[in-house]
């Protein structure tokens, strides 16, 4: 039997991950904003080796700054909590990218712009449903509102 608890378990494991890796989207954050800082730990949160390639750069800064457009910049979060919620989406999205049929395919390439777009925003859009409401139901149990807006 699937235990009721594992995805929330999940995002537990990856917080002490994400305070490990804290300095590390502070040093690649290069203007001191909320949604650049939410794109330095998706990159980070994604593996930020992965983010060197530029269409996988490319695809992750067009999905963290939709996220945050669509959540109007997530006001109800503290910087901590906003940057850990990004770094969880890094996670989950960028090694989607990487997939066989990701952005790097021919099969992907061969699609116009729009269509592109439309399928990333489809990925992004199972990820929002699936993951982003569960990691903002535990957020104010993971000890992360210190910091504050």
């Amino acid at each position: 039997m699937k235990n009721p608890f594992q995805e929330f378990t999940r995002y537990s494991e990856w917080k002490e991950r994400f305070l490990k890796d804290r300095d590390r989207i502070k040093e690649i954050n290069p203007k001191p904003s909320r949604l650049s800082e939410a794109i330095a730990a998706m990159y980070v949160g994604g593996l930020e080796h992965r983010t060197q390639d530029e269409e996988i750069r490319k695809w992750t800064d067009w999905a963290g700054e939709k996220t945050y457009r669509t959540f109007n910049g997530f006001p109800q979060l503290s910087d901590e909590e906003l940057s850990f919620l990004f770094y969880c989406l890094g996670k989950l999205f960028v090694p989607l990218l990487l997939h066989e049929k990701g952005v790097k395919s021919e099969s992907f390439k061969a699609l116009t712009q729009e269509e592109q777009e439309s399928a990333v925003s489809d990925v992004l859009d199972t990820i929002w449903e699936n993951h982003i409401i569960r990691i903002l139901q535990v957020l104010p149990y993971m000890g992360l509102k210190e910091t504050t807006k």
